[in-house]
């Protein structure tokens, strides 16, 4: 799920700019590797580790405030991920994990911990298996962007209309979304590939997987807290 204009923002990622030098496939490979895991070791250790005081301040914060300081943050960190300096992409990279990881702590209160765990092992077999797909169908993934960017735009606003003006909410999104943020993981991996291989680029797209990777999570985990109950 490209941060910004995906169309814009991989273009000028394919090629090298003045003062940037190209790296290893196997160095940004393990970038991006490394990148991703910082996101998700971060989520685990607020979860794990302050989750009772971070589920405290949630329910004693304005929801307003709260939406303020998420949306400020989280576009903080677009900013700086445009930025052409790997230092301030990581900074802006953390900015997005640190408000994502209080939403996360907020999905999995009250959740069984035997669901989170399969929730997660579905979310990696998921991300593996559409990470595969694009390495062999790169040409097809890399069709999608227009797709996917319009239909998860109409599926939130439909989302959004049911649930707060009928007041009905369908399990029939949840899988809507599972579908869309699969092949946003595939789109992504797939334009990883066609994009000039630098350290500031490793870590901007190891963000937008990270983004498609919990998205997966956080909709796969919500199904499977419904199915139990």
């Amino acid at each position: 799920m490209a941060i910004g204009n995906s169309a814009k923002v991989y273009e000028e990622k394919r090629y090298l700019k003045a003062g940037e030098v190209e790296i290893s496939e196997r160095s940004f490979n393990l970038i991006i590797g490394a990148v991703l895991l910082w996101g998700f070791v971060l989520n685990y250790v607020m979860v794990t580790l302050f989750g009772v005081q971070i589920n405290r301040m949630m329910a004693n914060i304005n929801p307003l405030i709260f939406l303020v300081s998420y949306f400020a943050l989280v576009i903080a960190g677009s900013v700086l991920l445009n930025k052409d300096n790997p230092a301030l992409s990581f900074i802006g990279y953390n900015l997005i994990a640190l408000p994502i990881g209080v939403v996360v702590c907020a999905c999995v209160t009250g959740v069984p911990v035997s669901i989170v765990k399969s929730a997660v092992l579905v979310t990696a077999v998921v991300t593996l298996s559409f990470m595969i797909l694009a390495t062999v169908f790169p040409g097809f993934f890399l069709s999608l962007g227009r797709v996917l960017g319009v239909g998860l735009l109409v599926t939130i606003v439909a989302e959004l209309v049911t649930t707060l003006i009928f007041r009905v909410h369908s399990s029939v999104y949840e899988w809507i979304f599972v579908g869309i943020f699969s092949l946003f993981i595939g789109y992504d991996w797939a334009r990883a590939n066609t994009c000039a291989r630098t350290v500031d680029n490793a870590i901007d797209l190891a963000a937008n997987l990270y983004l498609d990777i919990v998205n997966l999570f956080l909709r796969i985990l919500e199904i499977m807290a419904k199915r139990k109950d």
